[in-house]
């Protein structure tokens, strides 16, 4: 983790006999995937995602040899690049892309009908309202029946593990 508590990812060279690749001494210690090319270490067969923490990944994914997005699929959001992004959506509570645009668009878009259609804004503003109690209610439930605990629902809603449990505690089954 880096300092700010924050989970770095690396993407690991996979050899054939499924380890991860050492650090490749002629190349200063590289742990690159790409340099386990079989010119001066055995050449990976695959890739996987792995993290500061000690977190790797279980799938392992094919290297496509001078393609690295294919290897990595950072851009297509597949192989290693999505193993990380579960792992750090898990870890840190992130959101997911798809759910922090569809959030941006819908704030966004409300705004633009504050200034043309007011009033619909306002039913938007208060369709929201009306549904967030109740999904934060459910989530809460399917966070504590997946045994998160009460400090981290509390850091998640932006307040106290007490403030949480306060709110929320009699509404669930423990």
């Amino acid at each position: 983790m880096d300092e700010s508590g924050r989970h770095e990812g690396v993407v690991v060279a996979v050899l054939a006999d499924g380890q991860e690749a050492a650090p490749i001494a002629a190349l200063d210690g590289s742990t690159a995937w790409w340099d386990s090319d079989g010119t001066v270490s055995e050449r990976a067969v695959g890739v996987k995602a792995a993290c500061g923490c000690g977190w790797r990944a279980s799938a392992t994914h094919p290297v496509v040899w001078g393609d690295v997005e294919a290897t990595e699929g950072e851009h297509a959001r597949t192989g290693p690049f999505a193993d990380w992004e579960y792992h750090v959506t898990t870890a840190e509570g992130l959101l997911p892309r798809d759910v922090e645009q569809m959030l941006t668009a819908l704030q966004q878009r409300i705004g633009e009908l504050s200034n043309t259609r007011p009033v619909t804004a306002l039913r938007a503003v208060a369709r929201l309202q009306d549904a967030v109690p109740g999904l934060a209610l459910d989530t809460v439930r399917a966070a504590r029946g997946s045994l998160v605990t009460w400090e981290a629902i509390g850091t998640a809603l932006g307040c106290t593990r007490q403030s949480a449990h306060e709110r929320y505690a009699h509404h669930v089954k423990e």
